[in-house]
């Protein structure tokens, strides 16, 4: 997976930023880049995650499973937590913020299709 994905997912945010500003204020564009920056901070650990799975494959392909495993429950984990920082403790308005995490998500989802049907496509 490439930084693509990530600056792809990054200005998403940064769109819904400036709309949450826009049409709603300065607190609703504060929740909305919390919400943007939680999910490309997921993509990143997820990048960095497949990064060392590849390193540890070329040694063990047991243990480069197991870092993909432990690399799920590690952002799944920081997904609950930052939302829960976010919503709970920093007391952020949720539709801006679980709106943009939402886009953001989708936006990496489209991304990273792209990026795999245009190495599929090489590949072949």
């Amino acid at each position: 997976m490439r930084n693509d994905v990530v600056l792809t997912q990054a200005a998403t945010t940064i769109v819904c930023l400036g709309l949450a500003g826009l049409y709603r204020g300065e607190y609703e564009a504060l929740a909305a880049l919390y919400g943007g920056a939680v999910a490309t901070a997921n993509t990143w650990l997820l990048t960095m995650r497949i990064a060392r799975a590849g390193e540890l494959a070329k040694r063990s392909v047991k243990y480069s499973v197991y870092s993909l495993y432990f690399g799920a429950v590690q952002r799944f984990i920081f997904v609950l937590v930052g939302l829960g920082v976010g919503l709970g403790g920093m007391k952020l308005s949720p539709i801006p913020l679980l709106l943009t995490f939402g886009i953001a998500q989708l936006a990496f989802m489209i991304a990273a299709g792209r990026e795999a049907m245009k190495q599929i496509g090489h590949s072949s």
